[in-house]
């Protein structure tokens, strides 16, 4: 594969290890094991850590390294992780010289506590802003995805990027969220 992938194509080529990685963690998550608090977190939410967050981190990060050895990679859990020491950085890197960064359960506390908002989120990031950002919904069997100057675009995680439809917010009403629903 190329030294120089596109945003697009980095998540094309995520995607159909995204889709294994959604599965494993909605099939998993009634019988999840906890992993010890993270250190840094200073609340329950940002301490949380699951089986489940390491191996889908386990698993991109593998399909990174096969696919585009030279990328630069910022996966949440990399003090956790045994393959951090094979990406040439954790940071961000000159203009074009792409960072991709993973939230391998972005909402672990709920995902431990049996709710289904949580996701899984990739993002493609330039020195200026992001390319790129895939955020898929395991329990609710779809994803979103955004490119620079593109768009947001909706599909079902059977659906290739292709396939996805643009999101289009019609009549939008103002509104204030005091919280967050939990389903």
């Amino acid at each position: 594969m190329s030294d120089k992938p596109s945003p697009r194509l980095i998540l094309e080529t995520l995607l159909p290890h995204l889709r294994i990685a959604a599965g494993y963690a909605h099939q998993i998550q009634s019988r999840i094991a906890t992993q010890p608090s993270k250190e840094q977190g200073d609340n329950f939410f940002a301490a949380a850590l699951t089986d489940a967050n390491i191996s889908i981190q386990n698993l991109v990060e593998i399909a990174l390294l096969a696919n585009f050895p030279q990328i630069r990679f910022y996966g949440e859990e990399y003090e956790s992780s045994v393959n951090t020491k094979y990406f040439r950085s954790i940071d961000l890197g000159e203009e074009g010289d792409y960072l991709v960064t993973l939230d391998p359960i972005d909402g672990t506390q709920f995902y431990l506590d049996g709710y289904a908002n949580y996701q899984i989120i990739v993002s493609v990031v330039n020195r200026d802003d992001f390319e790129a950002v895939l955020a898929i919904y395991p329990a609710l069997n779809s994803y979103f995805y955004a490119l620079r100057n593109q768009g947001t675009f909706k599909g079902s995680l059977t659906d290739d990027l292709d396939a996805c439809v643009p999101l289009e917010i019609k009549n939008p009403q103002p509104t204030v969220y005091l919280g967050w629903q939990m389903r």
